[in-house]
Parts: C-alpha cells; sequence; structure tokens
C-alpha cells in the first residue's frame, strides 16, 4: 500500500501553528518575569519608607524635639501666704548666710551656688503642689533628714525633671499622674524648728545636667501673678530683717540671679 502524501499547504498551515505557539509561550514567560519583576520593586519601595523611618526615629531621640518645660507655680500656691516671718529665721544671716527664702543663684556656704528655690521657713501645714501635668517618677525616702524627695517629670523619659526635697506626708508614689496643683506632701521641719522645702528644675541632655531658675519657665499666664509674690516675699524679709538680703538689680527675671547653674557651680567646683 502506498503512503499517503502530505500536500505542501498542509505542511505550511503546521509550520505555522508551531512558530505561533513559541512565539506566545515566550511572550507569556516575559510577562510573568515582568510581572515578578513588578512585584518585587513593589514589595521594595514599601518596604523602603518603613525601613528609613525606623532607622531616622532610632538615629534621632525623641527629646531631640522636646518643647521647654512650662510651669505653672512654684511649688506653692500662694509663696507669700505660705511664709512665717520671724526674725530667728534670719538671725544668722551676716555670719552663716541663713534667711527664710534663698533664690536661684543665692550664694552658699563653701563657694556654692543655690540651684533651687528654697522656701526655708514655710507654714507647718502649708501644702506643697505639683508645678506641672505630668508623672510621678520617683520617690526617694532620706533617713538621714527623715523626710523625702519626689520627681515629676511631664512625661516618662522627659529630658525635663521637676526636683521637691525635704517632703512629709507624702500623698503621691511612683507612677502616679499629677496635674499641676495637686498636693504632693508638707516641707518638713529642719534643726531650727522651722519648716522647709527646695524646688529643683532639672534638663538633662546627653548625659549633662543643667539646673534651670524655675521663674524663667513660668507659664506666661501665671508669671505676673507669681512674680509679684515673689517680690512681695524678699521685701517681707528685708522689713524683718532691716538689712539688704536681696538685690533686685542683679535679678533677671525675679527671683534668678543667673539663667541656668552647671552642677559644678552649684557644688562650688
Amino acid at each position: 500500500m502506498q503512503p499517503h502524501k502530505v500536500s505542501p499547504v498542509l505542511w505550511i498551515g503546521i509550520a505555522v501553528v508551531i512558530v505561533g505557539a513559541g512565539i506566545a509561550a515566550a511572550v507569556m514567560a516575559g510577562n510573568n518575569t515582568e510581572d515578578d519583576a513588578v512585584s518585587a520593586n513593589t514589595q521594595q519601595a514599601t518596604a523602603t519608607p518603613t525601613t528609613s523611618t525606623s532607622a531616622a526615629a532610632t538615629a534621632t531621640p525623641a527629646t531631640a524635639a522636646e518643647a521647654d518645660l512650662v510651669l505653672q507655680n512654684l511649688g506653692l500656691k500662694n509663696i507669700n501666704s505660705a511664709t512665717v516671718y520671724t526674725r530667728f529665721a534670719v538671725q544668722d544671716y551676716t555670719s552663716n548666710g541663713m534667711k527664710g527664702f534663698y533664690i536661684f543663684g543665692d550664694s552658699l556656704p563653701g563657694n556654692r551656688l543655690n540651684p533651687t528655690f528654697e522656701y526655708a521657713s514655710v507654714k507647718e501645714d502649708a501644702s506643697v503642689v505639683a508645678a506641672i501635668d505630668g508623672v510621678v517618677v520617683f520617690v526617694k525616702e532620706q533617713p538621714e533628714t527623715n523626710d523625702y524627695e519626689v520627681f515629676l517629670q511631664p512625661k516618662d523619659g522627659s529630658i525635663w525633671t521637676v526636683g521637691y526635697d525635704h517632703l512629709v506626708g507624702v500623698k503621691v508614689k511612683q507612677g502616679d499622674t499629677v496635674k499641676a496643683g495637686d498636693a504632693l506632701g508638707t516641707a518638713a521641719v529642719q534643726n531650727n524648728g522651722l519648716y522647709r522645702f527646695e524646688l529643683q528644675i532639672n534638663k538633662d541632655v546627653a548625659g549633662v545636667t543643667t539646673h534651670y531658675c524655675p521663674v524663667s519657665l513660668l507659664d506666661p499666664a501665671v508669671s505676673t501673678t507669681v512674680i509679684t509674690d515673689i517680690t512681695a516675699v524678699q521685701t517681707a524679709w528685708e522689713a524683718v530683717k532691716s538689712q539688704d538680703l536681696y538685690n533686685p538689680a542683679l535679678q533677671s527675671p525675679v527671683g534668678c540671679l543667673k539663667p541656668t547653674l552647671s552642677v559644678a557651680q552649684a557644688e562650688g567646683r
């Protein structure tokens, strides 16, 4: 039997089909490769901002952009009315520099400069209050003076700290949130029988502590009232002692002989 012959036209048709199938396969493969590349690029584009933002956040401390502290008071709701004016509180001023109220930068024994507002003669039951809205980050008992230190920050981990020294009857604990004006405790009694406490403002950046005069950080809404109060206190103490205890010409603003102090200046080093 003779084999069937395939016509030339049929052979050409078969060839076209084969070639067409090959081209289609190649195009599909190319498209898949392109899709993979786009997918990879999309994933990279999506991942890059997240990674960069994360790296930037790690490299730039959150504290770098933290605003200055704003105080609503200086530890007492009214300094003048909370103060006890007695000659006893200033009787050793000439020999020892003792007085009933020490402003920021006042000279202390040992070539030291006062890094606080020290209220050295307040009423026994005068309420010591929070100067800011914030959190209680530390409460430390001081057996040597039989009283406590209380430290506030506007937020945990802040570069700013508001420290209170020599408190008793402490009403807060570590972790508590407070509002400006909330009671923290009362002033502790000292060796001369008078009640006192200290208010100190610290800014800590890169391991370096700077003490700030509290008056310079007062909220403008309350600063005029508080400065008037501080002026009245200084005038009253001078009237009790009949001696110039303060020099207003050297204070800028009132209550600040210096705007800031380093730890070395405060310690007389």
